[in-house]
């Protein structure tokens, strides 16, 4: 089995690793940024640039990218020391499901926010003697808004306030 690069390959890489090199956050950029904020100047510089979310498709903001072309990215993107993501849920999960059920105006009006970072999306679960169907908060500052994509699949958007700046949504079925 043959672990070269092909010459497309290669040149991906290349292009690759000439943006990390130039636009992976510098420590003193970090300086004073909590966790999340972190992660969110990492993956909002990535979207901006084309970067973020290779997989999806482009009308979704992705890149329309190969599997090797995220290894390759991922291979290159581990040279540098670069912030955590916090995207997996939300970017991994939550945006494929709502790419194939939800109506075009919900994808429009998520799926970017998803991919920037703007937002972050989390799994939240329901136990069976909990009463299926319905949410309790009980923190204050929580806002939360429903959004029905299908008749049994729900996505709940919590909104979290003062603690964590911007938004946190979060995926409930």
């Amino acid at each position: 089995m043959d672990f070269n690069d092909t010459q497309k390959e290669a040149a991906f890489r290349e292009e690759a690793a000439n943006w990390l090199s130039g636009n992976t956050p510098k420590q003193s950029e970090l300086e004073g940024l909590d966790y999340i904020q972190r992660a969110k100047l990492w993956q909002r510089r990535k979207y901006d640039a084309g970067w973020a979310c290779m997989r999806w498709p482009t009308e979704h903001g992705g890149r329309g990218a190969s599997a090797i072309e995220q290894v390759i990215f991922d291979q290159e993107q581990s040279k540098y020391d670069t912030p955590d993501s916090i995207f997996g849920i939300g970017q991994g999960m939550c945006a494929p499901t709502m790419m194939a059920w939800a109506s075009d105006e919900q994808n429009k009006q998520y799926m970017p926010a998803i991919a920037s970072g703007e937002h972050v999306w989390c799994q939240l679960f329901s136990e069976p003697a909990g009463m299926t169907g319905s949410l309790t908060v009980r923190k204050s500052g929580l806002r939360v808004h429903i959004i029905q994509i299908t008749a049994y699949l729900f996505c709940v958007q919590i909104r979290i306030y003062p603690s964590i700046r911007g938004s946190v949504i979060s995926s409930w079925t």
